[in-house]
């Protein structure tokens, strides 16, 4: 994971993106990146047999939408700085773009050598099972950056702990040691999590884990925890919840790992439902 200078933020207008945004304004403001807002509009057909583009009104639609962009932009920034003064006032380039969501961000995403990703996240469910929906689903497979979800509660906070979850993969050492190396400006704790399951069989152990990250120094203070639960998604908000967690990171290409979390809870209340970021590692 490269140092992040480049943000690309998609705006769909809702709250839940104006929250998104003041996170990543802020979150800007302390890598010192500047940001890529993207708007994409559908295009708009003609009420015929077959689909035709209305020219007309999708235009118009365009209009509009690059008006709201603005507007969006403008309202983030005057929020985020009632609170606080950015240091760094990001740069922020915005756009308006016409087809399908996923491809237009990841051109996007080429065009502009973006770094990470930022979306917002509705919570009518819980976070850790519903967090991957189409958009982010089709992202995680298509994009190269790192991506980042933000719950429509979540709000930035400095100095805060945070975790690797970890299902002890040969890759995992690089990736925790490079997530210390971007976020030791912004957070002070790292408590790395492995979800034991009976089928659990993976190429390193716990130990060997420590001993590999104990050797590179991190900027956070690192803590090791092995929790044993049926259910990693259970574990892992269960943790969450007990340490008051700011932020989950997880490597993207921990394909049985994603397919475990993904997998339906009984669980009736989702202790970390929308509570917190996660932020998922792309393979460099």
């Amino acid at each position: 994971m490269k140092t992040i200078k480049k943000i690309l933020f998609p705006c769909d207008f809702s709250d839940t993106a104006q929250n998104a945004f003041r996170y990543c304004l802020l979150l800007a403001d302390k890598l010192e990146a500047d940001i890529e807002l993207i708007h994409v509009v559908y295009p708009e057909y003609e009420n015929l047999d077959v689909p035709i583009i209305s020219t007309k009104a999708t235009n118009d639609k365009m209009e509009v939408a690059k008006y709201t962009l603005q507007s969006f932009v403008d309202l983030g920034l005057a929020q985020v700085q009632v609170d606080q003064t950015l240091k760094y006032l990001p740069k922020i380039h915005s756009s308006v773009e016409l087809g399908n969501i996923v491809n237009s961000i990841i051109n996007a995403e080429r065009i502009h050598n973006i770094d990470l990703i930022i979306l917002g996240r509705r919570s009518e469910y819980g976070f850790l099972e519903k967090a991957f929906g189409t958009v982010t689903t089709g992202l995680i497979e298509k994009a190269t950056s790192a991506i980042m979800v933000i719950p429509e509660q979540a709000s930035f906070k400095s100095s805060k702990a945070i975790a690797y979850a970890t299902d002890l993969n040969q890759a995992d050492p690089y990736h925790i040691w490079k997530t210390g190396q971007w976020l030791s400006s912004i957070h002070s704790d790292l408590y790395i999590i492995h979800v034991a399951a009976p089928s659990d069989n993976g190429p390193l152990d716990m130990q060997e884990l420590k001993r590999l990250i104990e050797n590179q120094p991190l900027g956070l203070k690192v803590h090791f925890h092995t929790i044993e639960s049926d259910s990693v998604t259970e574990g892992l908000e269960t943790f969450a919840d007990w340490h008051n967690l700011e932020m989950m990171v997880m490597y993207a290409p921990q394909h049985n790992f994603l397919q475990r979390i993904f997998q339906k809870s009984n669980t009736k209340t989702m202790a970390m439902e929308s509570a917190i970021p996660i932020l998922v590692i792309k393979e460099e």
